[in-house]
């Protein structure tokens, strides 16, 4: 009796760790996807990434030949948001909503998704700012979706 209850048991936490997999897989896939679109139809993107909000690189997507270490990006990313809200806190209590750096080569914008995560969009320094503000706001309203079961949004 008491093999066939560890047996079941072992079947059940199996079935569980498997629902949860494919949920994690599904999440990861989605995100690809809305990085996917937000490199290919906006133009002058060159890169997009997700990361958990400690640094982890979550998914991305760069452009071809573009060699970019992606678990670095990542943290940096994570960091430079946290502290954009350290920064803006001197203002007020409300959080940075985006933190945008741009050099002679390029611009990134780092916003936050959900406070459980960032995204990060490269772009060439000629992008208009404001077109790219507003796409990658629309991508972090679909990854909040994916992660609104992990955090108040």
């Amino acid at each position: 009796m008491g093999e066939q209850r560890d047996h079941q048991e072992r079947l059940k936490k199996q079935t569980r760790d498997a629902d949860d997999s494919d949920v994690t897989d599904e999440i990861t896939r989605s995100m690809h996807l809305v990085l996917h679109h937000l490199v290919e139809h906006t133009p002058g993107v060159t890169g997009a990434l997700v990361a958990s909000a400690d640094g982890f690189t979550l998914a991305s997507r760069l452009a071809p030949h573009t060699e970019i270490d992606t678990a670095g990006l990542g943290a940096m990313a994570a960091a430079a948001l946290a502290l954009s809200n350290q920064l803006v806190g001197t203002v007020g209590e409300a959080r940075a909503n985006v933190s945008h750096h741009q050099s002679a080569e390029g611009q990134v914008l780092i916003l936050p998704i959900a406070h459980v995560a960032v995204l990060t969009v490269l772009a060439t320094t000629g992008t208009d700012l404001a077109r790219l503000a507003e796409v990658s706001r629309e991508s972090v309203h679909s990854l909040q979706r994916l992660f609104r079961g992990l955090a108040t949004v």
